[in-house]
């Protein structure tokens, strides 16, 4: 029962600090896109580059400094391959975004065993004191088995908890994903225009 009780406290630690993780992203990610198009429209990049800097938590800020980054190096050959550092830089944070979801799976999937593995062990421990004492019978072993099918149960109801929410998670991180991509690109969009303008205007 101490790796279950262990096992439960992991998955209701991970419950709890995704939940609000994924809670407060998805409220910053909104806020940011706003003012990050609003400072894109004003062609303003020292106020842009301010903005990611304040908000260096959110994937699409980080994205958004990758591409400022790369648009402002001397070398012509980093500036004009800024997209693709900015999809390479992406998927890695989707990456990130995943954090500590393998826990709940690891779990889901070990936790039945664990109990099984109590259960085993139970009864053995059951026909051992039945073996010691020399008497027989199902009233010798029964409390024995009966406690022992407590570990399974227990496994059960975690391994439960822990699919369940890796389940949902994985729906919400997907979201998230497509969230971040959409806003990613929707501002790469007005950053590639700056760029065209700001470029023509240097050949000028």
């Amino acid at each position: 029962m101490y790796p279950l009780i262990l096992c439960s406290l992991l998955v209701w630690g991970v419950i709890f600090e995704r939940l609000w993780s994924f809670y407060r992203l998805s409220r910053g990610l909104r806020s940011f896109h706003l003012e990050a198009m609003n400072t894109l429209l004003r062609s303003d990049l020292d106020a842009l580059k301010g903005v990611c800097h304040q908000n260096s938590q959110l994937p699409t800020a980080v994205l958004l400094m990758t591409a400022l980054e790369r648009l402002g190096a001397k070398d012509r050959r980093l500036r004009v391959s800024w997209r693709d550092a900015l999809e390479r830089r992406r998927q890695i944070l989707n990456q990130d975004l995943r954090q500590n979801l393998w826990i709940l799976g690891t779990i889901g999937s070990a936790a039945p065993f664990i109990g099984l593995l109590g259960t085993v062990v139970g009864i053995l421990r059951s026909f051992q004191e039945m073996a010691r004492t020399g008497s027989g019978g199902f009233t010798v072993v029964a409390a024995g088995i009966s406690e022992s099918l407590v570990a399974t149960a227990a496994g059960i109801v975690v391994a439960v908890v822990a699919v369940m929410s890796f389940n949902a998670f994985q729906t919400r991180w997907s979201r998230l994903v497509l969230t971040v991509r959409l806003q990613t690109e929707e501002l790469a969009e007005l950053l590639g225009l700056l760029a065209e303008q700001a470029g023509s205007a240097d050949d000028t």
